[in-house]
């Protein structure tokens, strides 16, 4: 198997490797809360919420956030706070209904013509308001030949939608190998990349 690991598939700004930049991401709410000047009860707010999603803010994203500011627009979409934790009337934890798209493992389709893979699990950025935190666990694979046989059988998908998790927190030779699967069906028009990576880690 190749391997997808090796220095020559990253992507480097300014010498740094977007891997790199993953790997250093601020995990602790209270170093994170340190390092803009925040309150320790906001820190020990954050930790106690952090239990059943980590926190995960790549420090490209952190840099970005107003130092001392606990109502920072970009400080809330990644900061745990107590409120997410409390169940509230009328809310879900699967609001898009992806649990009844579900048509094969890792393979959604909500819409006749469109298709929805989901490539992995990992982020560049935990995303507070992720509506996949409470998704039922399908094993990940770097093998597509089911999910493509799928596709390629059913000519009436044109589109391909990759998600997860981050598609581009997947090594470049396992997404150039799962679009080079894609390119060779012939009733496939577009392909699509869900993806905050550009805006979390821009070396990527």
């Amino acid at each position: 198997m190749e391997n997808c690991t090796r220095t020559s598939d990253a992507a480097p700004l300014a010498g740094v490797a977007w891997q790199s930049v993953l790997a250093e991401a601020v995990r602790s709410p209270t170093e994170l809360c340190r390092r803009l000047g925040l309150t320790t009860a906001l820190a020990a707010e954050a930790e106690q919420a952090s239990g059943g999603f980590p926190m995960l803010v790549p420090r490209p994203y952190l840099a970005r956030i107003r130092p001392g500011d606990p109502t920072d627009p970009l400080l809330l979409q990644v900061l745990p706070r107590l409120a997410e934790t409390v169940a509230a009337a009328g809310y879900t934890a699967d609001p898009l209904g992806e649990a009844e798209a579900r048509c094969a493992p890792n393979l959604l389709r909500k819409y006749q013509s469109r298709i929805l893979i989901l490539t992995t699990r990992t982020c560049g950025v935990h995303c507070r308001f992720c509506f996949r935190r409470h998704f039922p666990s399908v094993p990940m694979s770097s093998n597509w030949g089911p999910a493509v046989q799928q596709i390629a059988a059913d000519r009436s998908i044109d589109e391909v939608i990759l998600s997860g998790g981050d598609p581009l927190a997947m090594p470049d030779c396992q997404l150039a190998r799962l679009a080079g699967q894609l390119a060779e069906i012939p009733h496939l028009c577009r392909l699509r990349i869900h993806t905050r990576l550009p805006v979390g880690i821009p070396q990527r």
